[in-house]
């Protein structure tokens, strides 16, 4: 199957009214060792960005229906800042995302299957409080290692487009590769309408995933708010069958 009949099988558009993307730098060496071995860690700062993506989006649906046939999704991607060559030899930026959460049935059926990002389910809970963000998220399944809930402080500054390397990595990389249900490798591209953001400071941060890295350090962490996305499938880098999680 040829990229443009990839692209266009099937797309996927909603509107992100929340997007935090929650960051730290890890020792490249480290990051590797959670990689496919297609895949290396992505160097800014001389570290790897590593963190959680939380999404709460509106109106998510196929891309040839209206907004008032889309539902709400809330989820989490865990992303590792990764790197690889494409079929021609082109180095791209991405992320590779070893496990997603969502609170939505449909992502959860479809996901991997009619659309590349397998899910698994998990209890979201999001609460606003002045100008104080806390998100949690509750995995089904292995709730430790996946488990997250952070508060952010939200200032009172306009969206801008992100400035210094992580900002640009976190923000800039829109390709995302993870496991599909049988262990080979899918990918999907993420189109904002807007890369504006904020920049939020972290007050509390329990995360099962960044825990796992020894090396991990707060890094600068965004949020986007208010903006169109559209999701394409796209061609992954072959490798053998992904190793399951543990």
């Amino acid at each position: 199957m040829s990229e443009q009949a990839i692209a266009t099988r099937h797309v996927i558009r909603g509107t992100i009214r929340r997007r935090l993307l929650v960051n730290a730098l890890v020792d490249p060496d480290e990051a590797a060792r959670h990689l496919p071995a297609v895949l290396r860690p992505h160097v800014v700062d001389g570290g790897t960005v590593v963190g959680c993506c939380l999404l709460d989006i509106d109106e998510i649906r196929p891309g040839s229906l209206p907004e008032m046939f889309g539902t709400r999704l809330r989820a989490a991607a865990h992303r590792i800042s990764v790197e690889w060559n494409d079929a021609s030899g082109a180095e791209t930026v991405g992320v590779y995302v070893p496990m997603r959460h969502t609170d939505s049935t449909a992502a959860t059926l479809l996901g991997g299957r009619w659309f590349p990002g397998v899910h698994s389910r998990a209890d979201v809970h999001i609460e606003t409080t002045g100008h104080q963000l806390t998100w949690t998220i509750q995995p089904a399944e292995k709730p430790t290692a996946f488990g997250i809930r952070v508060t952010a402080s939200i200032s009172s500054q306009p969206l801008s487009p992100p400035c210094g390397p992580v900002g640009d990595t976190c923000l800039n990389a829109v390709v995302g590769i993870s496991p599909d249900h049988d262990g080979m490798l899918e990918a999907a591209r993420m189109e904002p309408d807007h890369r504006h953001a904020q920049l939020v400071e972290i007050d509390d941060l329990e995360s099962g995933f960044l825990a796992g890295f020894t090396t991990a350090t707060p890094a600068p962490s965004y949020l986007m708010r208010e903006v169109g996305v559209t999701w394409t499938p796209q061609r992954a880098p072959r490798i053998p069958r992904v190793e399951a999680l543990p």
